[in-house]
């Protein structure tokens, strides 16, 4: 071999080495593998609400009213008294009644005795009148003046009634078992006939008015669960129920007036208070609930024949099988209270990534971190 051609070979080899030194080493592929946080489905409950706002007040309550106008002579009771059905509360002046309802009754009893005189007299001319020992004439004398005595006695009993309400019409009484609400009036103040003297309220039971969108009507009906929260009382939730039902719209609010009613077994409500009200539209149990942040969605986007365009969301959730993100469609349900509930797509048991899921694709490699709840 000449020089030269052993120069040009001795060239050539460390061109190629040269090359060879200038290229990178090819690494090793690195699969990529996503933390998420899963929760493994359990059957739950989850409940729809329809909110509104409104104020309370008592079930019952009702104004004392003067039926006379004279002065007050009594007051047995002061606000926040409790009271029973029928308690005497206070006396209106009513000497001239009580007066009334003295000769009304001596009236009866004289009568009383005029009747019964009338009646034997009766009874014996009727007796004599059988057996023919006296005219026609005398036993119809004795009658006219037993039906005489008769009418009298019963408009005597008549004036005692009316005495005896009279006198009752001075005499202030509680219309029910409650609490005195307000009084308006002080012992020896005058009273006109008709004003309100005290008012009692029973709030063992409290009910609010509230109006029902006309869009929601189909969706309330009586009977149906209430809580109640009231910015006065932030930390108590009350529960009650739909408990009447207008059967028309209000033609100016396009609502409908429903009454819910409160249980206040521990009196801390009072009429007046302004409050928050979710009634219950719909509940389901055991059925899947998840958080709706785990919910994702996407639109897809059809067009038909003539080039219009439509618009349909889908709903999917990510879940882990065997180390790998799978990709599910699903059907939501209700969704309240930032929880949805899912009625088609997974399965109890399975284990839905609830933290990652954004960063997640289908068949994604997985490392579940910890579990966590809904």
């Amino acid at each position: 071999m000449t020089r030269k051609k052993t120069l040009k070979k001795i060239a050539s080899l460390s061109v190629l080495l040269l090359i060879a030194g200038c290229q990178r080493p090819q690494l090793p592929t690195v699969q990529r593998v996503l933390p998420v946080q899963v929760y493994k489905v359990q059957p739950g409950d989850i409940s729809s609400y329809i909110t509104l706002t409104g104020s309370i007040e008592a079930q019952n309550d009702a104004v004392v009213y003067s039926k006379l106008s004279e002065k007050l002579i009594s007051l047995n009771v002061k606000t926040g008294d409790r009271v029973k059905a029928g308690q005497l509360l206070g006396t209106q002046y009513h000497e001239a009644a009580l007066q009334g309802k003295s000769a009304a009754a001596a009236g009866l009893k004289s009568a009383q005795i005029q009747l019964q005189t009338a009646s034997d007299d009766y009874n014996r001319m009727k007796n004599l009148y059988d057996k023919k020992a006296i005219s026609r004439q005398q036993y119809d004398q004795s009658k006219s003046r037993y039906d005489i005595a008769q009418a009298t006695f019963e408009q005597a009993q008549a004036s005692l009634r009316q005495a005896t309400v009279q006198v009752e019409n001075a005499i202030l009484r509680a219309p029910f078992d409650g609490t005195v609400a307000t009084v308006n009036y002080e012992v020896n103040q005058t009273v006109s006939m008709g004003q309100p003297v005290l008012k009692i309220i029973n709030a063992q039971t409290v009910k609010a008015k509230l109006n029902v969108p006309s869009t929601d009507i189909s969706k309330i009906s009586i009977g149906e669960k209430v809580t109640a929260v009231f910015p006065a009382l932030p930390d108590t939730v009350f529960s009650g129920i739909v408990y009447r039902m207008d059967e028309s719209i209000d033609p100016h609010t396009r609502s409908l007036l429903a009454e819910v009613r409160l249980s206040n077994a521990g009196n801390l409500l009072r009429s007046g208070l302004f409050g928050e009200f979710r009634v219950e539209t719909e509940h389901r149990t055991e059925t899947i609930v998840v958080s709706e942040m785990t919910l994702l969605t996407r639109t897809e986007i059809n067009t038909d024949a003539l080039g219009i365009q439509t618009e349909k969301p889908e709903y999917f959730v990510y879940i882990v099988n065997s180390g790998k993100a799978v990709r599910r469609l699903v059907t939501p349900g209700i969704i309240s209270g930032g929880l949805v509930e899912l009625t088609s797509g997974v399965l109890i048991g399975d284990s839905i990534i609830v933290a990652g899921q954004n960063a997640v694709k289908d068949n994604d490699s997985l490392r579940v971190v910890n579990r966590t709840e809904k």
